[in-house]
């Protein structure tokens, strides 16, 4: 019995071979599989092997073998993507020959098996939640995809922000600094210039791949590491750095307290944290369009101010910078009236 899926996309074969294998490779690795994208790879859940590459003709086609019963591990089936040139560009299609090996020859459970586990989670991730919660992951919220590589790769309205914090801070080579949330790794590439040391962490593999690569120098001559984790536990000893940093962060955090509780924690004594977010004010605007503007959580200047201080933090103080001076010759002309909005909240934080 085969199983079949396609999409029609306007890019070349060799291009959107490229780009499915990247995410599917990504996406995989969030749910704890390895696949190795290459003629023989195979593709495991830890130790478990659950298949194998048969072919692999990047623009073309690649064929896998897959074992999908643990309890009998003999039973496989064949997953097949082809890439077929159109006049508007190229057709991808999916499929998956030998279900009724695995769920039987009876109609009714092959029908349930597609309903429940294909149709419904499709049109679920049309749904107005569903789909705006993929774009603000993407986006924003876990950023992965061509289109946010390419805007973290070049973060040009975040710059602003970015040259706000790094001149409140006035690094020297003294520092060590910690960003949370490093994204593309822009903002260490700057602060690294002072001659300080640094890490970055972020929850996405594909912005600790960037952020490593922007700054691959700095990394092999170990000025600078950067790990793949969550805010809210950082994988280092206790009064490691002497700063730390958030840029539009905030608002996705489950618990501020707690995280801001684990930067104190390794923050030396006197140490600063300065945290970026964006007010309620901007809500619907480019700084906080929608749907990520639904999805993310507006403080109060007030309240940023109590959790930093419920957080173990001595003093605490936000202030609403005028950015227009850092966005000047780098963002587009059209767009720089807006960095004069104060739209934006930095918060300095010192451990005492």
């Amino acid at each position: 019995m085969d199983v079949r899926v396609s999409i029609e996309v306007a890019m070349s074969p060799k291009t959107a071979f490229a780009n499915v294998i990247d995410e599917v490779t990504l996406s995989l690795h969030r749910l704890g599989l390895e696949f190795q994208p290459k003629a023989g790879g195979r593709i495991r859940q830890g130790k478990k092997e659950l298949g194998r590459i048969l072919s692999w003709s990047p623009g073309k086609q690649a064929e896998i073998v897959w074992y999908p019963l643990e309890w009998d591990p003999k039973t496989q089936s064949r997953l097949r993507l082809d890439f077929q040139p159109t006049k508007r560009g190229t057709r991808v299609t999916l499929g998956h020959r030998g279900l009724e090996r695995i769920i039987g020859m009876d109609g009714g459970e092959q029908l349930g098996w597609f309903s429940t586990q294909l149709a419904v989670p499709f049109l679920n991730s049309l749904t107005p939640s569903g789909l705006g919660d993929w774009i603000t992951d993407r986006r924003a919220r876990r950023p992965s995809g061509a289109g946010s590589r390419k805007t973290y790769r070049n973060p040009t309205f975040h710059i602003p922000n970015f040259k706000a914090i790094l001149a409140k801070l006035s690094l020297s080579p003294e520092d060590r600094l910690l960003e949370i949330g490093c994204g593309g790794g822009v903002l260490l590439k700057e602060a690294l210039m002072s001659g300080c040391r640094a890490a970055g962490v972020d929850h996405s593999p594909e912005m600790v791949r960037l952020a490593t690569k922007k700054n691959a120098k700095a990394v092999k001559e170990g000025r600078l590491e950067i790990r793949e984790t969550e805010a809210d536990s950082l994988p280092f000893e206790d009064a490691r750095f002497t700063c730390a940093v958030m840029t539009s962060i905030l608002g996705f955090l489950p618990d501020p307290v707690k995280v801001f509780r684990e930067v104190r924690r390794v923050l030396k004594p006197g140490g600063r944290m300065i945290v970026f977010s964006t007010s309620k004010e901007a809500k619907g605007t480019p700084a906080a369009p929608e749907p990520i503007a639904s999805r993310v959580h507006f403080y109060e200047d007030n309240e940023i101010e109590q959790m930093a201080l419920q957080a173990g933090f001595h003093t605490a103080h936000v202030e609403r910078p005028d950015l227009s001076e850092y966005a000047r010759g780098i963002v587009p002309k059209q767009a720089q009236d807006a960095f004069s909005n104060p739209f934006g909240q930095l918060l300095m934080a010192h451990t005492g």
